[in-house]
């Protein structure tokens, strides 16, 4: 298998992350009385930031479309990488390190903070990133042509 199948399905499963997130961090969702006055709360009180006053739901907001924009990134990088690594699997592996890595960390965040769907997404990613790493790994090392001892010994004879 290729690894730019699993670096496309990689894009593909980080589409649907970033998808979810920024459909599900739109708007505040209050299933009873004390988490409407949370809610609130965070909208309500502002806190002095390096000379702005932001309220703790804008912060909240604020992270959610970073966290938006850094997941459509990934997404488009997980793309690219695919074609990378079918083009050059020895240039595309540190970066397919870099991107496993995000990949579990993600799973690690997600673990310890939320809850199912983030946890499915970010274990998926990791999973397709680990092997496209992995199958780009075995590429780079079957491309990289070691010294011969037939160019070895044919250079000494020029």
């Amino acid at each position: 298998m290729k690894p730019i199948f699993w670096f496309r399905a990689l894009a593909v499963v980080l589409a649907i992350f970033t998808l979810g997130h920024t459909i599900g961090t739109r708007h505040a969702i209050t299933t009873a009385p004390q988490e409407a006055a949370v809610i609130s709360a965070m909208q309500g009180y502002r806190v002095p930031v390096m000379g702005f006053l932001r309220t703790y739901w804008e912060f909240y907001r604020g992270f959610s479309v970073y966290i938006s924009v850094l997941l459509a990134t990934l997404m488009v990088l997980a793309w690219q990488l695919g074609t990378l690594s079918r083009r050059n699997p020895q240039a595309a592996l540190p970066l397919a390190v870099t991107m496993l890595l995000a990949c579990v960390g993600q799973v690690i965040v997600s673990f310890i903070y939320f809850f199912g769907a983030p946890m499915v997404t970010s274990t998926l990613a990791a999973i397709c990133a680990a092997v496209g790493t992995a199958l780009t790994a075995r590429d780079a090392r079957s491309s990289a042509a070691p010294l011969s001892t037939t160019t070895t010994r044919d250079a000494s004879l020029r």
